[in-house]
């Protein structure tokens, strides 16, 4: 298969540095983690966080397209004087253990070799669609992922990381972000070169890419370099930290009866919450899940690998928990109304509450999210989440004739 991605350098929009010495109060997550708690803090901490663009209160577009545009006449976001990579970087703790993931902030051809690893909902890009045609921006980047490590990438971080950033600052989640410019133009032709002899996998931003992809289509003769989309480009590296997406559902059946019915297949166990944690970190071949109800943890591991023969999907599938969950436990379950959805056990025992059941799962290795991506397939909703999650208000990419 040829390769054909593509990356360049841009001319970024951000913060203005005269009037914004931290990132601190105006950056944001993006705009599918922010709940109404999390947004009213973040509305607190400036009035200009970059909520007030990302989020349309009420679905009022008109009023973030006004001020998107007061904020650029009023030099509180401004337009960098030359194209750049930015080399941004991401310091966090996860487990008791801290990790850093370093990547580059630029422009990707949407015809390059994307692989897209999860299905995408209809609400979201419907949202996603108003901003972008109100504002006329990139305002966050897709995540995206080349499947193996990158040297001329690492090269630079190693020679940035030792230089003054443009940009360091603590996040609302009191992670450390670090940006460095690189405009140097030997050094970018490497960076490039390096990067364009690799498929690429959107690790995070499926409904953006779409979304993007879809204005390009529709708007394509407006504006200059539109089949290119904002992206951040990483590499396989320590620091690409997966979250599982625990289930929580109400059942009609009680506690006894779902252990009685998924008994044929898998053993069970009650485990304590301590002896979980290590379990859920084991790494092997077999499905293994968890289930909480009533303040009890139930260990299951699947009996025999065959019991899913008959579910027709590609081998590759069947490595999916996520997969395995959907296609082969709950069919033999009765669940009703919608599934909620959490990254902590500790949450989704809050969730759970008396008349629901959290099914606890192992978070997806990277390498089946490759071999998956690869093959051209799509994960079910929610299976992956790299923690943490590229920050809003660091970097947009505003559209230009």
């Amino acid at each position: 298969m040829k390769i054909t991605t593509r990356i360049k350098p841009f001319r970024g929009t951000y913060y203005n540095p005269s009037k914004f010495k931290s990132l601190s109060n105006v950056s944001c997550p993006p705009y599918d983690v922010i709940n109404p708690a999390k947004l009213a803090m973040l509305r607190k901490k400036s009035p200009y966080n970059f909520t007030n663009i990302i989020l349309a209160d009420r679905g009022d577009y008109k009023t973030v397209g006004k001020r998107f545009d007061n904020w650029l006449r009023e030099k509180i976001l401004i337009d960098d004087d030359k194209e750049s990579f930015y080399l941004y970087e991401q310091k966090f703790t996860c487990d008791k253990k801290t990790y850093r993931r370093f990547g580059l902030l630029s422009l990707l051809e949407m015809k390059s070799s994307i692989f897209p690893h999860e299905h995408t909902l209809t609400k979201p890009k419907q949202d996603r669609k108003r901003i972008i045609e109100t504002v006329k921006a990139n305002l966050d980047p897709i995540f995206v992922i080349v499947p193996k490590p990158v040297k001329a990438l690492r090269y630079a971080y190693t020679k940035y990381s030792k230089k003054k950033p443009f940009f360091k600052f603590r996040d609302c989640d009191g992670n450390a972000n670090i940006l460095w410019k690189i405009q140097e133009h030997g050094e970018i032709k490497k960076i490039r070169a390096a990067i364009e002899k690799s498929n690429l996998v959107i690790a995070d931003g499926h409904h953006r890419f779409e979304v993007a992809n879809d204005y390009y289509k529709r708007n394509k003769n407006k504006f200059g370099d539109l089949n290119y989309v904002l992206a951040y480009v990483t590499d396989a590296q320590p620091g690409l930290v997966i979250l599982p997406t625990h289930r929580v559902i109400k059942m009609r059946a009680t506690g006894a009866q779902i252990l009685e019915s998924l008994g044929e297949y898998f053993s069970t166990a009650e485990i304590s919450e301590g002896r979980l944690n290590n379990a859920l970190k084991h790494k092997n071949n077999n499905f293994e899940f968890a289930l909480y109800h009533h303040k009890k943890f139930y260990f299951l591991k699947l009996k025999k690998r065959s019991f899913t023969d008959k579910i027709d999907a590609d081998p590759a599938y069947k490595k999916l928990d996520t997969f395995l969950l959907h296609q082969f436990v709950l069919p033999l379950l009765s669940g009703e109304g919608e599934i909620q959805y959490t990254h902590s056990i500790r949450e989704a025992k809050k969730i759970s509450g008396a008349d629901k059941f959290a099914f606890i799962l192992k978070p997806v290795s990277l390498a089946t999210i490759f071999e998956i991506a690869d093959k051209g397939y799509r994960f079910p909703q929610k299976s992956t989440y790299f923690q943490p999650k590229v920050f809003s208000g660091i970097i947009l990419r505003r559209f230009r004739t």
